[in-house]
C-alpha cells in the first residue's frame, strides 16, 4: 500500500521496540518458509511411514533375578553381610556372566535352538525388505529366479553369538536385582528364550557352587589326613624327648635359679662395700695431697676408723685449745708476743701428728679395697658357672616347649579343617544358590520396535530441523528488496509504494500485441478509476510519486526521470502509467521516451512515428516529433533512433536535449522521462542536472540490494536527487510474508480481494 509522508527516521527502531529476540521477525520468517518446512516435514514423515511399513516387528520379554547373599546364612550361621563395594562387584560380575558365551551355549542346548527354524530364520530387516522389494521389481527385467532355501541349521557357537547379540541385561537402579530380557521376532520366542536365560543362570550358579564345594571338600579331606599324621609324629617326639632328658630337669633348674639369686645378692653387697671404701680412700688422698698444714682441717676423718676414735677425739680437743690460746694471746698482747712462738710450734707438731694418722688410715682403706675387689671377682665367677648350668637345662626345656607348641598348633589346625570339611559336606547335601528368580518372563503384548510414536516424532523433529535449516539458508540467500522498510534501511531513500506484477494469462506471444494489452490495462487502472470507484495500490503508488515530485519542483513544470538499475524492471510501465495518471488529474503532461536502446515506453503506447527524440540533434523541432493521444491528451515524444544508437550518450548530454527540456518545463505541467537503466550505462546521469529528480524503479525480489547500494555510493550526487523508490512486479499474495506483525504489507492482499482489484491481463481486457 501507499506510505504517504514517509520519514526514514520514523521507521528507526525505538528503544521500546528493541528486543533480545524479535518474535515478529521470527514468525514472519516461519510464514515465508512455511512451504519449505512443510515439504521437509512431509518428506521425513513419508520416509518414517515407509520405515514403519517395511521394518520388521520385534518383541522383548524380560524377567528379574535377585542376587540374595542372605540365603547362604540358612546353612551357614557364620556368614557375614557383604559391604556395598563387594555387592557392587558381585552385581557387575553377574551381569558379565549373563552376557557370556557359556550361558548362551547352555540356553542354545536347553531350547534346541541349533535347529529351530523360527530362531534361525527371522524376518528380513528393513534394508533387507527394501532390497527384496527392489529386487522383486527388477527380477522380471533381469530374469533372476529365487533359489529354494534348505532347512536352517547352525552350530552351538553360532547360535550363542546370535543370542549374545540380542540378550538384554540391565541393573534395576542401585539394587541387586537384574533384568534379563531377550528381543525376538515373535512374542513366544522372546518369552521362551528369556525364561531359559533365567533358568540357565540359576542352574549355572548352582552347578558352580556344587563344583566349588566338592573341590573344597576333597582338598580339606586330603589336608586332614596330612595334619593328622603330622600331629601323631609330634606327640611321639615329645614322649621320646622326655625319656631321653629325664624327669628331674625341672627340679635342677629350680635349684640353680636359687643359687644364682643368692650369689647375686652377695655380689651386690660386695659392690656396695667396695664403693664405700673407694669413696673414703679418694677423700683421704685429696687431704694428703694438700700437705700437713691442711691436715688439721680434716681431723674429723680420723673418726671413720674405729681403732683411732679415742685418740682422734683427744687430738681434736688439743687442737681446739691451742687455737683458742693463740687467739687470746694475740688479742691481749699482739702478734709479736714471745709466747705465740711456742704456741705456733706446738700447733705445727700437732698438725704433723694428724697428717701421719691420716696417711696410716689411707693405707688401711687401700688394703680393704683390694680385698673387696677380689671378693667381687669370685662372686661373678660363681654366677657365671651357675648360669652355664642353667643354660643347659633351659635349652632342653626350650626344645621340649617347641615340641609341645607344634603338637598344640597341629591340633588346632586339625579341628579347624575338620569343621570346614563338615560344613562343605553339608553344603553338598543341601545346596542353595545365591540367585533366585523373582519375576518370570511374560508374553509381551505389543512390539518393542519399531516404536511408532517415537519414529513419527523423530521424523517430525527431523523434518522441522531440515525445514528450518533450508529456510534459514533461503533467508541468507535473499539479496533483493521485499519491503519498503528494507529500501529505507538499506538506501536511506523515500519509499513510494508497490506496483503489482501483471499476469498476462493466455495473452498472445506477439510483443506488439502484448504491449497493447498492457497499455490498455494500465489505462484502465489509471484513467478508468473515476467517480466512486475504489482506489488500488497501483494508483496509490502513482499518487505518492506525484506528491514527491510536486514537493521537489525547482520552478515551472515538474521534470522527473524514471530510471532503474537493470533492464526489464518495469520502469517504462511506470513511466507510461505515471504520465497517464497525471493527465487524468487534469495536468498537461509530456512523456519522453529517452531509453534510446530499448524504447519500452514507445512500444507500450504503440507509437509508429517516423521521427523520434534523436532527430532533435538533426535540427527537428520537438513539436514536429511529438504525438498527442486523442483519448487522454497525453503528449509523447517517442524514441525513434533512426539507427544512430552509437551517439545516444552524447545526445542526452547535448545542448539540443537541454533546450528541449527547458522549453518543455515552461509549456507542460509535468515532464516524465523514461531514461536508460543506471547499471549498464551512464546516459541517465547526463539528464540529471536538468530534472527535478529521479524515481528509481526496482523489481521486487529480483534487484540485488548491494547493486543498488553500490550504484548510489558510486554516484554521490544521485542519492540527494532520487525522489523515491518504487518496488515493481510485486506478488501481493507473497508480500505479507515479508512484513512484520502489524505492517501495512499484511493488508495489501486483503485490500485487493475486498475491492476485487484485478491484475490479470487478458486479450479482452479494456
Amino acid at each position: 500500500m501507499l506510505e504517504r509522508g514517509y520519514n526514514p527516521e520514523s521507521m528507526a527502531p525505538q528503544p521500546t521496540d528493541l528486543k533480545f529476540i524479535d518474535l515478529d521477525r521470527l514468525f514472519a520468517l516461519l510464514r515465508r518458509q512455511a512451504k519449505v518446512i512443510g515439504l521437509c516435514v512431509a518428506i521425513t514423515l513419508a520416509l518414517a511411514v515407509l520405515y514403519l511399513v517395511l521394518a520388521p516387528r520385534s518383541y522383548v520379554s524380560a524377567g528379574q533375578i535377585l542376587i540374595d547373599k542372605n540365603l547362604e546364612q540358612v546353612v551357614d550361621d557364620a556368614a557375614v553381610s557383604v559391604s556395598a563395594v563387594e555387592l557392587e562387584s558381585q552385581v557387575l560380575n553377574q551381569v558379565e556372566v549373563l552376557r557370556s558365551s557359556r550361558i548362551a551355549m547352555a540356553v542354545a542346548e536347553a531350547e534346541n535352538l541349533t535347529t529351530d527354524a523360527e530362531f534361525l530364520s527371522p524376518p528380513p530387516s528393513f534394508t533387507g525388505r527394501l532390497r527384496g522389494l527392489v529386487g522383486g521389481l527388477l527380477s522380471p527385467i533381469l530374469g533372476g529366479d529365487a533359489a529354494a532355501s534348505a532347512a536352517p541349521q547352525a552350530s552351538v557357537e553360532e547360535v550363542a553369538g546370535m543370542l549374545r547379540a540380542d540378550v538384554q541385561v540391565d541393573r534395576m537402579g542401585r539394587s541387586s536385582i537384574l533384568r534379563v530380557g531377550y528381543e525376538a521376532s515373535s512374542p513366544e520366542l522372546a518369552q521362551r528364550i528369556a525364561q531359559a536365560y533365567a533358568d540357565a543362570v540359576v542352574q549355572d550358579q548352582l552347578n558352580a557352587d556344587l563344583d566349588a564345594t566338592k573341590a573344597s571338600a576333597d582338598w580339606l579331606q586330603q589336608r586332614l589326613a596330612e595334619i593328622g599324621a603330622s600331629q601323631r609324629e609330634a606327640n611321639l617326639a615329645i614322649q621320646q624327648f622326655r625319656e631321653e632328658s629325664g624327669l628331674s630337669v625341672d627340679q635342677d633348674r629350680a635349684l640353680s635359679n636359687q643359687r644364682i639369686e643368692a650369689l647375686s645378692d652377695q655380689l651386690a653387697e660386695a659392690q656396695a662395700e667396695s664403693a664405700r671404701i673407694r669413696a673414703q680412700s679418694s677423700q683421704l688422698q685429696a687431704v694428703i695431697a694438700a700437705g700437713p698444714e691442711a691436715a688439721a682441717n680434716s681431723v674429723a676423718l680420723l673418726a671413720q676408723s674405729e681403732e683411732a676414735s679415742t685418740e682422734s677425739s683427744t687430738i681434736r680437743t688439743q687442737y681446739a685449745n691451742l687455737v683458742s690460746r693463740i687467739a687470746q694471746v694475740t688479742s691481749a698482747f699482739g702478734p709479736d708476743h714471745p709466747q705465740l712462738v711456742a704456741l705456733n710450734a706446738e700447733l705445727a707438731a700437732l698438725n704433723n701428728q694428724i697428717f701421719a694418722q691420716l696417711q696410716g688410715l689411707n693405707e688401711q682403706y687401700l688394703t680393704q679395697l683390694e680385698i673387696a675387689q677380689q671378693q667381687e671377682i669370685g662372686l661373678r665367677r660363681d654366677i657365671t658357672n651357675e648360669g652355664q648350668a642353667v643354660g643347659d637345662i633351659s635349652q632342653a626345656q626350650v626344645e621340649l616347649s617347641e615340641l609341645q607348641q607344634r603338637s598344640t598348633a597341629l591340633g588346632i589346625l586339625y579341628n579347624s579343617f575338620l569343621g570346614r570339611y563338615e560344613q562343605a559336606v553339608q553344603q553338598q547335601s543341601f545346596p542353595i544358590p545365591a540367585l533366585r528368580v523373582i519375576t518370570e518372563a511374560l508374553l509381551p503384548d505389543s512390539p518393542s520396535s519399531p516404536r511408532t510414536m517415537i519414529v513419527l516424532a523423530g521424523a517430525l523433529l527431523a523434518g522441522l530441523f531440515m525445514g528450518l535449516a533450508f529456510g534459514a539458508l533461503n533467508e541468507m540467500r535473499e539479496r533483493a528488496f521485499r519491503t519498503g522498510a528494507q529500501v529505507s534501511k538499506e538506501l536511506g531513500l523515500r519509499f513510494l509504494g508497490y506496483l503489482p506484477a501483471l499476469d498476462l494469462g493466455k495473452a498472445t506471444r506477439d510483443s506488439k500485441q502484448r504491449a497493447g494489452l498492457i497499455h490498455r490495462f494500465l489505462r484502465n487502472q489509471v484513467a478508468g478509476r473515476g467517480g466512486n470507484m475504489p482506489s488500488t495500490p497501483f494508483l496509490e503508488t502513482l499518487k505518492s510519486a506525484k506528491l514527491a515530485l510536486r514537493s521537489s519542483r525547482k520552478g515551472g513544470g515538474g521534470v522527473v526521470g524514471v530510471v532503474s538499475v537493470l533492464p526489464g524492471e518495469g520502469k517504462s510501465t511506470f513511466a507510461v502509467s505515471f504520465a497517464e495518471m497525471l493527465v487524468g488529474s487534469g495536468s498537461k503532461v509530456l512523456l519522453v521516451d529517452a531509453d534510446l536502446r530499448q524504447p519500452g515506453a514507445s512500444r507500450l503506447i504503440g507509437s509508429a512515428a517516423e521521427f523520434g527524440l534523436m532527430d532533435l540533434a538533426e535540427g527537428k523541432n520537438w513539436r514536429e516529433i511529438a504525438l498527442t493521444d486523442e483519448q487522454t491528451g497525453l503528449v509523447t515524444v517517442p524514441a525513434n533512433t533512426s539507427g544512430v544508437v552509437g551517439r545516444t550518450n552524447d545526445f542526452l548530454s547535448s545542448t539540443a536535449m537541454q533546450t528541449f527540456l527547458a522549453e518543455s518545463r515552461r509549456e507542460f505541467d509535468y515532464v516524465v522521462i523514461d531514461l536508460p537503466p543506471l547499471g549498464p550505462v551512464v546516459d541517465a546521469m547526463s539528464v540529471l542536472p536538468w530534472t527535478d529528480g529521479f524515481i528509481l524503479i526496482a523489481e521486487w525480489g529480483k534487484t540485488p540490494r548491494r547493486l543498488v547500494r553500490t550504484l548510489i555510493e558510486r554516484e554521490p550526487g544521485l542519492s540527494g536527487e532520487v525522489l523515491g523508490v518504487v518496488l515493481n512486479k510485486v506478488d501481493f499474495k507473497k508480500l505479507p510474508r515479508y512484513s512484520e506483525v502489524g505492517g501495512v504489507e499484511r493488508f495489501v492482499d486483503v485490500y485487493q480481494r475486498y475491492y476485487q482489484v484485478e491484475t490479470v491481463v487478458e486479450p479482452t481486457s479494456r
